[in-house]
């Protein structure tokens, strides 16, 4: 299994996973031309995209999938309340694949688990192939004991690291958008991120990509320093920050 994080943020968010016998992508959260560009920056031909798995219904999660879905004519997989909330990005000429359980896609097996969100259902995936898991985890406010399960079963990790506390609370939001980024339907900090990661390391995890970053908010050096205090530095090289405007390299699980 082979992944790249084409975007992550309050801006928009897309995941490509891709193995010998498919390509999908998590999320279609920029427009979607700027994701065809982003597919065509690491060699991607747009129209060679399988199938497209929804996370929520968040306009940064879903921006661009009913154009992407009708110009590619891909299937758009989600939860059925996630599909039926974005009725208004349809047309009726997509192929919707709501699920209700796991679910697979040709060699990639998709377990979906909640997060605790202000959309409802939200949700993260587990992902495996041949054994070895992707876990994609953002868009969340607490850590969860189901949360914890499944980011200790991963070999691969995208992890919200989304603010500073001291950041958020000097910064220039108004009170209760402040509020609700630090509820437990917000979004998580780069405390919380540590305190998970520092709870489930077991030898398993390759690789930990910091992702959803406020860019008002959170530092991308920021959010390293504080999950490493938690972690220690001799995690440093398995440790990744992806910022908004940037596309990440391609792990290879």
């Amino acid at each position: 299994m082979r992944f790249c994080i084409l975007a992550s943020g309050s801006k928009g968010n897309s995941i490509f996973v891709e193995t010998d016998a498919v390509r999908v992508l998590i999320d279609v959260g920029l427009s979607a031309r700027q994701i065809e560009n982003r597919l065509r920056q690491i060699d991607i031909p747009p129209e060679s995209i399988d199938a497209v798995v929804l996370t929520h219904d968040h306009n940064d999660h879903v921006r661009g999938v009913g154009v992407f879905a009708r110009r590619f004519r891909v299937p758009v997989y989600g939860h059925p309340q996630t599909l039926d909330n974005i009725t208004y990005l349809f047309r009726g000429q997509e192929t919707l694949r709501p699920w209700n359980a796991p679910f697979q896609i040709e060699d990639l097996q998709f377990t979906p688990f909640p997060l605790s969100h202000d959309s409802d259902p939200t949700v993260g995936y587990s992902i495996e192939h041949h054994g070895r898991r992707l876990v994609i985890c953002t868009d969340l406010g607490v850590v969860t004991p189901v949360v914890k399960t499944h980011v200790a079963q991963a070999n691969a990790l995208l992890l919200e690291s989304n603010h500073d506390p001291e950041m958020l609370m000097r910064g220039p939001y108004p009170w209760h958008l402040k509020e609700r980024i630090a509820s437990r339907v917000g979004h998580l900090s780069n405390h919380n991120a540590g305190v998970l990661l520092r709870e489930v390391l077991n030898g398993k995890l390759s690789h930990v990509i910091l992702g959803h970053l406020s860019e008002e908010n959170n530092r991308p050096e920021l959010a390293r320093e504080t999950v490493l205090d938690y972690v220690g530095y001799t995690f440093n090289d398995q440790l990744s920050v992806i910022e908004q405007k940037t596309i990440s390299p391609i792990f290879r699980l």
